[in-house]
């Protein structure tokens, strides 16, 4: 459930105008790290995953986490101005339930895999995964999307707001 969380998450942080497999083509409006300066988990400048003709994920940039050991996420996902999901979950226990191919996933993020995480920098430059796999169900996602994430942390909080447009060529 995290695994899914973080990477719908990433991707939707993260994309550029980008060409996607299927013809699905998505442009972020907007980025905000909402936390402020104190912020647990900050996404940097320049922080961008494209999505190309392969149906490959390739996310370029950083991102800093202080350190934490809980992480307790409350989140809402809009779809055209309808909320369509919002709930509240822990993240850490989340992430020790999360399938193999899901740590896989996050590694190549450069997520943590685990709670408690260090204090770092990740940066995930040139890194690819495999969406091929879900290609159809991009047909679900268009339109104009927000998804907003508040988390609470043990040493702090953080806080991202997205807003995404998704078309199909």
């Amino acid at each position: 459930m995290l695994a899914k969380f973080v990477i719908l998450f990433i991707s939707c942080v993260a994309f550029d105008e980008a060409l996607a497999c299927n013809g699905y083509k998505a442009k972020i409006a907007k980025l905000e790290n909402c936390a402020g300066d104190d912020a647990v988990i900050t996404i940097q400048e320049g922080f961008d995953v494209k999505l190309n003709k392969k149906c490959e994920l390739v996310p370029t940039g950083c991102f800093v986490n202080k350190a934490f050991s809980t992480a307790v996420a409350k989140f809402k996902v809009h779809k055209d101005g309808i909320v369509m999901k919002d709930g509240k979950m822990d993240l850490c226990a989340a992430v020790d339930q999360a399938s193999t191919e899901a740590k896989d996933m996050l590694k190549l993020f450069g997520a943590p895999s685990s709670c408690p995480v260090a204090e770092e920098k990740i940066c995930s430059n040139d890194h690819k995964v495999d969406l091929s796999k879900y290609k159809s169900m991009l047909g679900m996602a268009r339109g104009h999307l927000i998804i907003e994430s508040e988390i609470k942390h043990d040493t702090g909080k953080s806080c991202f707001r997205v807003e995404i447009d998704i078309t199909k060529n």
